[in-house]
């Protein structure tokens, strides 16, 4: 009896609290359609810089949906450019030595400024001028040869032609002679053969004589290249500075022996210094070489220089054109590796700032904005971009005031009257 009960109050009990539990959802069901017809009687309020446009369906019912405006007016902006860069140096070379020997003498210390042609470093002269002067008297002797030579070809053509010349009288003598029936045929025929003789005498003189001349040019060439190559070698021996510049490294030392090749120093040129930048595909037609650059390092130190360079085809992993501006740095405040701050300085030009959201895309896929005139008609702006910052974006293409839809277009076509 007693479980009985207790089992008909357990079931009592729980039909109890289910119909609480469904009386609660219930009332929230009704609170929350009330909440939302609240919410939407709310939406259709107008703000005082609102307008409201209405439209009807098929069965008469009246909806109302508002657009918010505002009023833009244009400011001159700056369209310089800025952005960060690195020095580089103009020159930079690893000078070696072309001749072989052991260094004299050092004539120079790390950080050093030389000038263009300053002697560096000299190395021993060794045999090289015993070489010289080897090479200069065998050149005197081969030229004397050809003296000789030519005054000996001489002397034997004109010995040949004094006996060509007789042989030529004796032959007429005998022709005479034989004609006149006072002399034999032998003696016609010596003096032919004689003449003959001396005629091939001539050539053979000729032949002999260029022959020895020939190979004497020859040697004398020679000897020439050879002086010639003594020379320059001696002139390597005195390493010079090679352009102005400061002394980076030194990789040698005085006694020390050198060959062909050896690096000896390496000399950095910082006048004009040059700095590298990357501009973006947006504004690389913006500027041309011959552009003039405002550059400031890290310690504030300002130079003007002028673009030199900009690369005609885009980094590929970044779309970025490479650009170098030349800076006159004779003062050497500049060093090479820094980073700097580049402002290429461009024109001023009328522009409004607006948010991106209210930019508008139509069929043919102009970008633009709509905004109201002063009839009240929705008129669409094409926009052209100058530039985005944090807080909007800097559009081309407006009158100077212009009554802009920021909220709504999306429901409005172009042409229509706002109420």
């Amino acid at each position: 009896m007693t479980l009985r009960y207790l089992m008909k109050r357990s079931i009592l009990i729980a039909f109890i609290i289910l119909a609480a539990v469904v009386g609660w959802i219930g009332s929230g069901q009704f609170s929350n359609n009330v909440i939302a017809q609240n919410d939407n009687t709310e939406n259709i309020v107008e703000s005082d810089n609102s307008y409201s446009q209405y439209k009807e369906n098929n069965d008469d019912d009246e909806f109302t949906f508002s657009v918010e405006t505002k009023l833009f007016t244009s400011n001159l902006i700056d369209q310089s450019i800025e952005l960060q860069g690195q020095t580089i140096h103009n020159k930079k070379i690893d000078v070696k030595s072309e001749t072989s020997g052991n260094i004299d003498m050092i004539k120079f210390a790390r950080g050093d400024k030389v000038s263009e042609k300053d002697e560096m470093i000299t190395i021993s002269l060794e045999d090289r001028n015993e070489k010289l002067l080897s090479a200069q008297k065998d050149l005197e002797r081969l030229n004397k040869e050809l003296i000789l030579n030519e005054k000996n070809r001489d002397n034997l053509l004109r010995q040949n032609v004094e006996r060509i010349e007789l042989y030529e009288l004796e032959y007429a003598s005998a022709k005479q002679l034989i004609d006149k029936g006072l002399s034999s045929k032998s003696k016609l025929s010596l003096a032919s053969f004689n003449l003959a003789n001396a005629k091939a005498d001539r050539e053979d003189i000729k032949i002999k004589f260029e022959t020895t001349l020939a190979n004497l040019e020859a040697q004398i060439s020679n000897f020439k290249s050879v002086l010639k190559n003594i020379k320059l070698d001696i002139n390597k021996t005195s390493i010079k500075a090679p352009f102005d510049g400061i002394i980076s490294k030194k990789m040698v030392e005085e006694t020390e022996f050198i060959s062909v090749g050896t690096p000896l120093f390496t000399i950095i040129d910082l006048d004009p210094i040059k700095i590298e930048g990357y501009l973006s595909e947006f504004d690389v037609n913006k500027v041309s070489v011959g552009t003039k650059a405002l550059i400031e390092d890290g310690n504030g130190i300002k130079k003007n220089g002028i673009i030199s360079f900009i690369s005609p085809s885009a980094e590929t992993s970044t779309r970025t054109f490479e650009i170098t501006i030349e800076a006159d740095n004779k003062d050497l405040s500049y060093k090479s590796g820094i980073t700097t701050k580049i402002i290429i300085k461009g024109s001023e030009l009328r522009a409004h700032k607006i948010p991106p959201s209210i930019l508008t895309l139509l069929d043919d896929g102009t970008v633009g904005v709509k905004a109201v005139d002063n009839e009240n008609k929705v008129t669409f702006y094409p926009t052209k971009t100058i530039k985005d910052t944090i807080d909007g974006m800097w559009v081309s293409g407006l009158p100077e005031q212009v009554n802009l839809i920021i909220s709504g277009q999306e429901y409005i076509s172009i042409g229509e009257t706002i109420n």
